[in-house]
């Protein structure tokens, strides 16, 4: 169904991304293609499904064909008729602004026969269980609720092959699990799947084989048997996450005694025009020296509660203290840094290191300390924009360090992280707590909630329901807690 020879890819002439790809996947298989961050994994995404050359500029050589046809032989309009994609960054596949008319709206572009796309409509909304949403704005749902939508609408065109560029990245673990129900679905029902991905864990039961990816090479091929039976040390040094949800690493970090940062009391937030609260009587309180995991379900008002804290949605009634001092929008802002999901806003220069120095000229030998601690230094020349999802997320960190906030909110920090970067990210996170700094995550990873969360806070229907130092769970109850969230 898929075949590349001798393939060789570069965005720019000189800067070989993609090297002797050589792959073959057959009608009705089930592939993951994993290894580290910015190992090419994308990039040979967007050549199987036909984006490159169709849309994205660069040089390719070597033959890429789709059950016989090559990607020249057809646009890329029909091209999507055979091949379902979805993106790493589910709202940049967005036409319309309404979840129902986003479903319907390839089909439409192609003509389908009106009862048909009824009848379609209703069955991916039951399957993907979308009723909740179906008449919301698509930009104000959350990125799992995206990625959600994204999927969904893949799968209104019935095509023969889907390629999925993380499609767990931003997923809660039930919400994965309904991800895996579906892929169990689309290959009983004989479709080829491709699914890039870290996270491996809910794939182990599905793929045929799991393609290993390094510095734009296919180096290694593992059937899930293989990978299970590695031992953690060698898992490690690939640099995967873990295959199973069964054991894991607790932190045993000893942390001097934390003292509180900030405390919320009674605070209720409502979006404007909308009459119901996303955020309802939360009270809180923050330390330094602590890792505080804030969990729940996709749309919870995590992110909410987020924004907020940093002074970027007001609060309809309760106060925030810093220090015990209640400050205005802007000090909040002072204060708090916030790593956004979307890192993309937060970039602003033509390269890396000027990111990272952007406001502490006088500080370039920190820059380079924290650059070479997050494996970026590399990339120190390079334009924020070519840089791939876990290594936007790790600069960001960096600059957040550059600016010693003393408080620190990480949305996903390790969403398309690779396993070598989800623990680069915890150490520096345990560096943040020794200094002083109070940090909150908000995740659906339980890896790094067992690897650098010393609390846990369960935010549901607007308040925090529960409260519970990690100390007091081993890791499947860690991983137990998640999946009920």
């Amino acid at each position: 169904m898929i075949t590349l020879q001798n393939v060789q890819f570069d965005y720019q002439p000189g800067k070989t991304l993609l090297q002797n790809i050589n792959l073959h996947i057959k009608k009705g298989e089930c592939v993951c293609i994993t290894g580290p961050s910015g190992s090419g994994k994308t990039t040979l995404g967007r050549i199987i499904n036909g984006l490159i050359p169709h849309f994205y500029d660069g040089h390719v050589t070597g033959s890429v064909a789709i059950n016989g046809q090559t990607t020249q032989a057809l646009p890329i309009w029909e091209w999507s008729k055979k091949i379902g994609s979805v993106f790493q960054d589910p709202k940049s596949q967005f036409f319309t602004s309404i979840v129902q008319d986003e479903l319907v709206f390839e089909l439409e572009n192609y003509g389908i026969e009106r009862s048909i796309i009824q009848q379609r409509l209703e069955e991916v909304i039951d399957q993907a269980n979308l009723q909740p949403i179906r008449y919301q704005n698509v930009m104000s749902l959350s990125s799992g609720q995206k990625q959600k939508v994204a999927i969904a609408a893949t799968q209104l065109i019935e095509p023969p092959i889907f390629v999925m560029d993380e499609p767990s990245a931003n997923l809660d673990l039930p919400a994965t699990q309904m991800l895996q129900d579906e892929l169990v679905s689309l290959k009983r029902q004989g479709k080829t799947i491709v699914v890039i991905e870290h996270r491996l864990y809910y794939l182990m039961d599905i793929v045929d084989r799991i393609i290993y990816m390094e510095n734009g090479q296919i180096t290694k091929v593992f059937t899930p048997t293989e990978l299970r039976s590695m031992s953690y040390h060698h898992i490690q040094q690939l640099g995967l996450r873990l295959p199973s949800l069964q054991a894991g690493e607790m932190n045993t970090w000893s942390l001097p005694e934390p003292k509180p940062k900030i405390r919320i009391d009674n605070l209720s937030v409502r979006h404007s025009r909308s009459k119901s609260f996303v955020l309802k009587n939360v009270n809180l309180t923050l330390n330094t020296h602590e890792v505080t995991a804030l969990i729940g379900k996709n749309g919870a008002g995590k992110t909410t509660l987020a924004r907020t804290l940093i002074g970027l949605t007001k609060e309809k009634s309760g106060k925030i203290f810093v220090d015990n001092r209640v400050l205005n929008r802007k000090q909040q802002m002072n204060h708090i840094w916030f790593v956004m999901q979307d890192t993309v806003y937060q970039l602003f220069t033509d390269s890396v290191w000027n990111e990272v120095i952007l406001h502490q000229q006088d500080s370039e030998e920190e820059a380079s300390r924290l650059l070479n601690k997050l494996d970026l230094w590399h990339l120190k020349n390079h334009h924020p924009a070519t840089l791939s999802g876990g290594e936007k997320q790790r600069l960001v960190l960096a600059i957040g360090l550059m600016q010693k906030a003393s408080i620190f909110i990480l949305d996903e920090p390790t969403s398309g992280l690779d396993g070598k970067n989800l623990q680069r990210v915890i150490d520096m996170i345990h560096q943040l707590s020794r200094r002083s700094c109070s940090v909150l995550v908000i995740t659906h990873d339980h890896e790094l909630v067992s690897g650098a969360c010393q609390r846990v806070l369960k935010l549901e229907d607007g308040s925090i329901t529960m409260d519970v130092a990690t100390n007091e769970l081993n890791f499947q109850e860690i991983v137990h807690l998640m999946e009920k969230s």
